[in-house]
């Protein structure tokens, strides 16, 4: 609550100083589009919180809040176009802005794309083309799920979790004590997802598993849409005209990641679409929203014209490979009581957050 009240004083004091109005006109609306990006849209935040990762998700009255907001003020358009725009230096009418959704959760077949079909917003979709029709959710909800358990059952799993954590080092071993609360599960699945290669997260999901067997919950089934679009929902959305777009081919950190999975990842995915889907495949996001040079060089030898991060660094030398998106969800844009904020969403449109929490990845190492 009071972050979310500091945040919200924020937002208005720049709004209204004129501080967030100058940040966007240095941006140049013509030059520097906005392009958002959601990962899960669903019927009730609250009750998909209580077993998902709450920075993945948005309801679908707060997703419509959101369109509406942003239609008011942009130009949608797809990310072809955009990128013709962009590489051609051609400006548009109004401030521009394209919709994008990461992971391919089915649920965003279910509740996100009929509100945008009906209204006639373009949009893409970022899938992992590993999972499309399997009944496999991604790496990193599998090991949330695992950690959920963990919590739930402390401290029978403590000895399970540190270690797993030993694996990063003394120090990250001693964030388990028997005596207090269970780790969060967020934090705990993001060191170690941005601290070990794939492999060992898959390892460290069966140990966290112990004798229950880490496929035992099933992820809870198909309905709820947690799992993977399947390659009908994908061809029904493309007809439709979503842009359907490559976000690897199992989501690895890839700046973790050996070379040969690297270009794997990257030139498998996009060779799975089009095969799949009878189209060509220019769009890449990177797992995370983290790259570095070698990561970039993939995608640019893959053939792929535009690929898109979560900061606002750039490779100078491949500017349309490192295009910056916004990440949105449920509180990207709330007040203190958890209402639609216009001047908080109008700080993410600027840019403002970003600006002030930087971004902590090495980009070039």
């Amino acid at each position: 609550m009071v972050r979310r009240l500091v945040k919200t004083g924020l937002a208005c004091g720049l709004r209204w100083s004129g501080v967030s109005a100058a940040n966007r006109a240095l941006r140049g609306p013509g030059r520097a589009p906005w392009i958002v990006s959601y990962h899960r849209v669903v019927e009730d935040f609250a009750a998909s919180a209580a077993s998902a990762i709450e920075p993945m998700l948005i309801d679908r009255a707060m997703f419509v809040r959101h369109l509406d907001w942003i239609t008011a003020r942009f130009e949608c358009v797809s990310l072809d176009d955009l990128g013709d725009r962009l590489e051609r230096g051609a400006g548009f009418r109004r401030p521009a802005a394209a919709i994008t959704f990461d992971d391919g959760y089915s649920d965003v077949y279910h509740h996100a794309f009929p509100i945008l079909k009906a209204r006639g917003i373009p949009a893409a979709v970022f899938v992992i083309s590993a999972l499309v029709g399997t009944t496999r959710p991604p790496l990193f909800a599998r090991l949330h799920h695992r950690l959920l358990d963990v919590r739930r059952t402390w401290p029978a799993r403590a000895d399970l979790l540190a270690s797993v954590l030993s694996r990063l080092g003394p120090e990250s071993a001693g964030l388990v004590r028997r005596d207090r609360p269970a780790p969060d599960p967020h934090d705990v699945m993001r060191l170690l997802l941005e601290q070990l290669p794939q492999p060992e997260i898959e390892r460290a999901i069966e140990v966290l598993a112990g004798d229950a067997g880490f496929e035992a919950a099933a992820e809870d089934g198909a309905e709820d849409g947690r799992l993977p679009m399947t390659w009908e929902m994908l061809a029904e959305m493309r007809r439709a005209g979503v842009t359907i777009a490559s976000h690897s081919r199992t989501h690895p950190l890839l700046s973790r990641e050996n070379p040969d999975t690297v270009r794997d990842e990257i030139a498998g995915s996009r060779r799975d679409l089009m095969q799949r889907l009878g189209a060509d495949v220019l769009h890449f996001a990177y797992p995370n929203g983290w790259f570095n040079s070698d990561t970039v060089e993939a995608v640019a030898q893959a053939g792929y014209r535009w690929a898109y991060t979560s900061c606002r660094h750039r490779d100078p030398a491949y500017p349309s490979l490192t295009l910056p998106r916004t990440l949105l969800w449920q509180n990207s844009a709330t007040a203190a009581f958890g209402a639609f904020s216009p001047a908080v969403m109008g700080c993410q449109a600027d840019g403002l957050f970003e600006r002030l929490s930087g971004c902590p990845v090495n980009h070039w190492n």
